[in-house]
C-alpha cells in the first residue's frame, strides 16, 4: 500500500466518497469538499449530461463495469485516484459512486506504473466496497472505514514501492515485446510500433498545440484476470511515461474501461473530455475521442524526427527476442532527443 511516493509526506493523504446509492434519495458525500473531488465530480456530471442524449444510454450505463481512475487537478496541485461504480439513487437518477485517495501532485504523479502495482489491494478493495454498497444498498460506513485504514497504512509506502518496482522490472525483463504486439492485434488496434510512436509524438503535439489539438484518448488492451490486468496496466503506463517523460506541462490521466467485452486502459496526455469520459458509461467512442495510432497522415506524424524514430523502433521490434525492459530503454533514449 503506497498512497504517496514519499516515506514521510508533509501533507497526509486524504480520501473522498461521493455519488448515488439505490437506498438513498439524496447525494452521498463524505469528505467530498476537496477542490480536486469537486472538479472531478463536475466533469463526471458534464459527461453524463452528454451521454444522456444517446438512445438506450441508461441500459449501457447500468451494465457498465467499475473503473479505476487517475485524475490531476487543473491547477496541478492534487491528484485523485480510486474507483467509480455506475449507480443510481432511489428515484432512478443515474450517477456513479466514486471513492478514492487524494494526495498533493508531487507526491502521487511521479510513476504511475508503480502507483498501480503498489496499490493493487487498495484498488481491489475499493471495487469490492463499492460493489457491495450498490448491489446490497448498504451505507458507506464500511467504505469510509476501509479508506481510513488504507491511508493509515501509508507508513509502509517505501517497502511497497520497492516491491512493486521489483515485480515490474522482473516482468519487463522476462516478457517479449511481441506479447504486447499480439495483444494489440487481437483487439483490432494498431501495431506496437505505431502505438509507441503515437505515445511520443501525439503527446508532443498536444503539448505544443494544446489549445487547438483535439484531446484524444488512446485505448490499450489489458490481459484477463485481476492480477494480470494490474500488471498489464503497469506495463503500458511504464512504456507511456518512458515515451512522454520529456513533455513538460502534460500530466497523463487514465481510466480502465470495458468495450465490447474487453478491458482497456484509456490514457490521455491531458484531461479527458466530456465525450471521452462517456467510455465509463459503456457507450462506444464518439468521433474524434479515441486516437487512431495507425493514421499515417495524422498531424503529429509530420514531426521532423518521426521518420527516424519509426525506423529505429521498427528495426528493434523486428527482433523476436526483444524484451520489454530493453524496449522501454530504447523509447526513453529516443524520445528524450526532441
Amino acid at each position: 500500500m503506497a498512497i504517496t511516493f514519499m516515506r514521510n509526506p508533509v501533507v497526509a493523504p486524504q480520501y473522498a466518497i461521493f455519488g448515488k446509492l439505490p437506498s438513498r434519495a439524496d447525494f452521498v458525500r463524505v469528505n467530498a469538499s476537496h477542490p480536486v473531488a469537486i472538479e472531478f465530480d463536475q466533469q463526471l456530471a458534464a459527461s453524463l449530461t452528454w451521454a444522456s442524449a444517446n438512445p438506450d444510454w441508461q441500459d449501457r450505463y447500468m451494465a457498465a463495469e467499475a473503473s479505476e481512475f487517475f485524475y490531476v487537478s487543473a491547477d496541478r496541485r492534487s491528484v485523485f485516484f480510486g474507483v467509480l461504480q455506475p449507480s443510481r439513487d432511489g428515484a432512478g437518477r443515474c450517477y456513479p459512486l466514486v471513492a478514492g485517495a487524494i494526495v498533493p501532485f508531487d507526491q502521487g504523479a511521479q510513476n504511475l506504473s508503480l502507483l498501480v502495482l503498489a496499490n493493487e489491494l487498495f484498488f481491489a478493495g475499493l471495487r469490492d466496497q463499492l460493489a457491495n454498497a450498490v448491489d446490497n444498498s448498504v451505507e458507506m460506513l464500511a467504505c469510509k472505514q476501509f479508506l481510513e485504514a488504507q491511508l493509515a497504512l501509508n507508513s509502509r509506502a517505501g517497502a511497497d514501492i520497492d516491491l512493486a518496482g521489483q515485480v515490474l522490472e522482473r516482468h519487463l525483463r522476462q516478457t517479449p515485446a511481441s506479447v504486447l504486439d499480439a495483444r494489440l492485434q487481437a483487439s483490432g488496434g494498431a501495431s506496437l510500433e505505431a502505438t509507441l510512436l503515437a505515445f511520443a509524438f501525439h503527446g508532443d503535439f498536444v503539448r505544443r498545440y494544446d489549445g487547438s489539438a483535439p484531446r484524444q484518448a488512446i485505448l490499450l488492451p489489458l490481459p484477463d484476470g485481476p492480477g494480470e490486468e494490474t500488471l498489464g496496466l503497469a506495463t503500458w503506463l511504464a512504456l507511456y511515461q518512458a515515451a512522454t517523460g520529456g513533455h513538460a506541462g502534460l500530466d497523463p490521466h487514465y481510466l480502465t474501461v470495458t468495450q465490447q467485452g474487453r478491458r482497456y486502459l484509456a490514457i490521455s496526455p491531458s484531461r479527458f473530455t466530456d465525450k471521452s469520459l462517456a467510455l465509463l458509461w459503456g457507450l462506444p467512442p464518439a468521433p474524434m475521442t479515441v486516437l487512431d495510432a495507425a493514421e499515417s497522415e495524422a498531424p503529429w506524424a509530420r514531426h521532423q524526427a518521426y521518420a527516424e524514430a519509426a525506423y529505429i523502433v521498427g528495426r528493434q521490434l523486428a527482433d523476436p527476442a526483444l524484451k520489454l525492459d530493453a524496449l522501454r530503454d530504447i523509447v526513453l533514449k529516443l524520445t528524450c532527443k526532441f
